[in-house]
């Protein structure tokens, strides 16, 4: 009997894993958000060839000697998507790193908190989902940690290195991770008695 494959529109497949992700973070956002972290996802399938070659401080620092404020504009969000897709997605990856996961929120806050009072869009109000994206970033990227962790790099290897990093770090998010597994995040003193 041959296997029939279930074919499915990528929107409603990263749709339903951000909802997931947001139940199981406790994580609420607008809708106009949510969408907008579906629509990240779908980019990020296929992205621009080079997309992570250059360094983007650089892309940061280029971008305010940038004449159009729409490219200016443009060049902000790609650096805030591309910081909040790295820094939730790989995680893990950049713990290993010389720059860390905080770098590329910091940045990522940074970039789409221009994003959000661009001059260009022709309003005075802040652009309200760039807003929340500047203003809830580490947020979403506990969202995105929970889709790599829970469905695209998922091993006994990871939980075992999400208790090293708690052990090193006290890290909440890595302890609910833990305890969503079923292990229980426990340091030992030197007497070995549990704290």
């Amino acid at each position: 009997m041959r296997e029939q494959v279930i074919r499915r529109p990528l929107t409603d497949f990263f749709r339903e894993l951000i909802r997931d992700a947001m139940s199981c973070q406790q994580v609420a956002l607008s809708e106009s958000t949510e969408h907008y972290l579906v629509r990240l996802l779908e980019r990020f399938v296929r992205p621009e060839p080079g997309w992570q070659k250059r360094p983007l401080a650089l892309d940061f620092l280029e971008s305010f000697h940038l004449d159009d404020s729409s490219q200016r504009t443009g060049r902000m969000r790609r650096i805030g998507d591309t910081s909040l897709f790295l820094s939730g997605v790989f995680m893990e990856h950049l713990e290993r790193q010389i720059v860390s996961a905080d770098y590329y929120i910091s940045l990522g806050r940074t970039a789409y908190t221009h994003v959000a009072h661009a001059p260009a869009r022709g309003s005075s109000a802040p652009d309200a989902v760039f807003a929340e994206m500047a203003e809830r970033f580490p947020d979403l990227v506990r969202v995105l940690t929970e889709i790599g962790f829970e469905h695209l790099f998922r091993s006994d290897r990871q939980t075992v290195r999400a208790y090293t990093r708690w052990l090193h770090t006290g890290s909440v998010r890595d302890a609910d991770w833990l305890i969503r597994r079923g292990v229980l995040p426990v340091e030992l003193d030197h007497s070995g008695s549990h704290h």
